[in-house]
This record gives C-alpha cells, structure tokens and sequence, in this order.
C-alpha cells in the first residue's frame, strides 16, 4: 500500500505549486529593477574612485561586490551612529 495522494489531479497539484511559488517569489518591474542595479554599480564606483582618493569611509567599505559595499556601509554606519549615542549618554551624566 502506498502513501495517499496529497493532490486528487494533475491540475491540482499545478495549481498548489502556482500559489507557493506566488508566496514564495516577489514581481518586481523590470525596469525599476534594472535602474536599481544601475544606482547600485554607480554606489560601487563611487566608492572605488573614492577610496582612491584617500576616503576613508570608503576604503573600509570597497570591496568586490555591491553587496559587500552594502554590508560594509551599513555596519559602518550603524557603529559610526552606536559610537554617537555612547558619546551623548556620557554628556548627559
């Protein structure tokens, strides 16, 4: 004997992999996606010609990918902004 049938028809089992595959995947617009990248690339130029120039934001956060960059901008801000409540924390005792 085997195991019950989870779907009572073809149809059915395609029309459950549609609505998990809906749940699970965003529609973006490509065109807006395409213009994210861009911003993105130009992000990571910016970055590379900056920390060229002896930045030193950006050399910290240069780096091989955009998502890299990100991740490096984002932990140096957030420490640059935990650095900054610390600083006013002292002030005020």
């Amino acid at each position: 004997m085997g195991r019950p049938r989870r779907y009572e028809s073809a149809a059915q089992r395609q029309r459950a992999y549609r609505e998990r595959q809906e749940a699970e995947w965003a529609q973006v617009d490509r065109r807006a996606l395409e213009k994210m990248n861009g911003r993105l690339e130009q992000l990571q130029e910016a970055v590379r010609r900056a920390a060229a120039a002896g930045d030193e934001t950006a050399q910290g956060c240069r780096a091989g990918s955009v998502e890299t960059v990100l991740e490096r901008l984002i932990r140096h801000f957030e420490g640059r902004a935990a650095a900054g409540r610390h600083g006013q924390e002292g002030e005020e005792a």
